[in-house]
């Protein structure tokens, strides 16, 4: 079983289960998980729409904070530490993986 829960609130938000009515369905769910759920690079997305003029009437400041935030949330699709701004896309669970490891990393360096 996949459970995906998102909340902006403490009662608000969605549920999404996928459960696999047999285990000859796995494959399959690894399947869709791996070529349905793809999620893009938030530096790509953040550099497509500077490209595309969507920031030139915003503060300078206020970009700076977007690209920094879009820059940091990229770690996640960056497998190896070695690639440059990632990844493109990624599936969900690969970048669920790597943001547990980042978190993990975070919480075990304040120690």
């Amino acid at each position: 079983m996949l459970h995906l829960e998102y909340r902006n609130s403490l009662y608000d938000g969605s549920i999404i289960e996928i459960k696999p009515d047999s285990d000859c369905q796995i494959p399959g769910l690894r399947d869709m998980l791996e070529h349905n759920f793809l999620i893009e690079n938030p530096a790509k997305t953040f550099a497509m729409k500077m490209k595309a003029g969507e920031y030139d009437y915003y503060p300078e400041d206020m970009v700076a904070e977007e690209a920094a935030m879009a820059n940091a949330l990229a770690e996640a699709w960056n497998w190896t530490g070695e690639e440059k701004g990632g990844q493109p896309v990624a599936n969900v669970m690969m970048i669920l993986c790597r943001l547990m490891q980042l978190y993990v990393e975070a919480v075990l360096e304040k120690e």
